[in-house]
């Protein structure tokens, strides 16, 4: 079954049969709230088989985002910091590219880093004696989607690279997930690049080394899941919960997930009430790790 999710460690729990020495899994608890899972894909039938690429997928799970303390906050943001200078280590100058809809709270988790990043490539390139001398340069645009622009995202970052001419390109969006509970409590890092809207099934033009010629760091934040997953869950729930419900037990999940896709006339995805101070919340965690990524 083909669940739609955007992270490799949900891929791994979906395709039990890979190939177990084509992928390294490493898992750590950080804290009672915070727990750490890297997954390095290594080759290419374990490519195939969990239709990720070759390469690192560090994920950063914060349970209970919406009620966590302001301690707990600067906890998240110190651990996503170490985390993010793992993959853009000795670059001196990157580019942030924010994609998605700003007009659109699930999909505008990559506009609203943007807006919140220490931007220095201008001060370095006209007015360098008002930094520290080690300062990266930083640059960023949100180039907006295809049915506002016209224009390919792909198209407008490979030009704009061209430009730039950065040691890493970093690409920020939101995706989807299988699982209810990680719905924006979840930051996964790649350096596999990244497909722009394929979180809502809208998938555009790659964005990777391969497209645009620069190593792009790809961050994600899942802001949907699909409403089907969240049906077939709630069956199982009801088979471990009430006896009037055991009869469901005799069915597998991948069973109840393909029944409820047959009755189901719309491809719906779902995100949580809050989901605004969710994003808010995400987007300061993001923003500091990047910017304190601002002098080497």
């Amino acid at each position: 079954m083909n669940y739609r999710t955007d992270f490799a460690d949900e891929r791994l729990e979906i395709c039990k049969n890979y190939d177990k020495n084509g992928v390294k899994v490493y898992n750590k608890k950080i804290s009672d709230k915070i727990e750490l899972c890297r997954v390095n894909v290594k080759s290419n039938e374990a490519e195939k088989q969990l239709n990720k690429k070759i390469g690192t997928y560090t994920t950063i799970n914060i349970k209970d985002l919406e009620i966590v303390t302001k301690e707990e906050i600067e906890e998240a943001k110190k651990v996503f910091t170490e985390e993010i200078n793992k993959f853009i280590k000795d670059a001196k100058s990157i580019l942030v590219i924010g994609l998605g809809n700003a007009e659109t709270t699930a999909d505008s988790i990559g506009a609203k880093v943007v807006n919140n990043l220490k931007i220095t490539r201008h001060i370095l390139k006209y007015e360098p004696n008002l930094l520290p001398e080690n300062t990266i340069s930083i640059s960023a645009i949100a180039p907006g989607v295809l049915g506002t622009t016209g224009i390919e995202t792909e198209e407008i970052v490979k030009a704009v690279s061209k430009i730039v001419k950065p040691d890493k390109v970093i690409a920020i969006d939101a995706m989807a997930t299988n699982n209810v509970n990680r719905l924006l409590k979840t930051i996964q890092i790649s350096d596999t690049g990244i497909e722009p809207g394929a979180g809502v099934n809208n998938k555009r033009k790659e964005i990777s080394k391969e497209t645009i010629g620069f190593p792009v760091i790809a961050i994600g934040v899942p802001t949907v899941v699909d409403s089907d997953v969240i049906v077939a869950q709630s069956f199982e729930k009801l088979a471990k919960r009430f006896e009037q419900f055991n009869f469901l037990k005799d069915s597998s999940f991948e069973d109840k997930y393909k029944l409820v896709k047959l009755c189901s006339e719309e491809n719906l995805v779902v995100m949580p009430k809050d989901i605004d101070s969710l994003v808010d919340n995400l987007k300061d965690i993001i923003s500091y790790g990047i910017n304190n990524y601002f002098v080497y």
